[in-house]
């Protein structure tokens, strides 16, 4: 059920998915590894899709109730909705983080796990996109993000404007396409405030 939903969506918005196949149990891990398991505030999920890296945040131990998936496909909607009901669960454009996240009462994301095709978007879409996810993070929260080619797809400027630490994490070999995975951390201070 999951892979033929995935297929139906993948036929009608390739762009939107970024990779032929769901992740893997590998790729979900290696997104999560730097997540603690007390984690207790919310944690951010963009472009879930059929809920590779939210299973495995809830396998590193994090509570469900403090996730928050922000979905554009209704179908992925449906199908998150099904595996993951303590979530908060949004079908909404995360060009619109900043204002979906104030709707919901969230100044600040612990962490950030991003599953959206960046490389796949123009510019100022990833830089727009980038630059309000780092909006709401909160200090020394981190954004992952992971690439089907081997660069970072966080725009520099975003990182140099946040005065954020770039980490690459390795990749997933098991992964169809294998999988790169990179993680941004916000200081615990920007820079010009001192």
């Amino acid at each position: 059920m999951t892979y033929k939903i995935w297929i139906q969506e993948y036929i009608k918005h390739p762009l939107a998915l970024g990779a032929l196949f769901p992740s893997s149990a590998s790729l979900g891990s290696l997104m999560v590894k730097h997540i603690d398991a007390d984690t207790i505030g919310p944690i951010l999920e963009l472009g879930p899709g059929t809920g590779s890296f939210t299973k495995a945040l809830l396998r590193k131990g994090i509570n469900e109730n403090n996730l928050v998936l922000v979905e554009q496909s209704q179908e992925f909607v449906n199908l998150l909705k099904g595996f993951f009901p303590k979530a908060t669960i949004v079908c909404g454009d995360v060009r619109q983080i900043s204002q979906i996240s104030s709707e919901l009462g969230i100044n600040q994301f612990d962490e950030i796990v991003s599953g959206l095709p960046l490389n796949a978007m123009g510019a100022a879409v990833r830089r727009g996109i980038c630059n309000d996810s780092f909006s709401i993070l909160k200090p020394r929260g981190s954004f992952v993000q992971v690439s089907y080619i081997p660069i970072c797809s966080i725009p520099k400027n975003v990182i140099d404007n946040y005065s954020a630490e770039k980490k690459y994490c390795g990749v997933t070999l098991t992964n169809m396409p294998p999988a790169f995975v990179w993680r941004v951390t916000k200081p615990k201070r920007m820079l010009n405030d001192e």
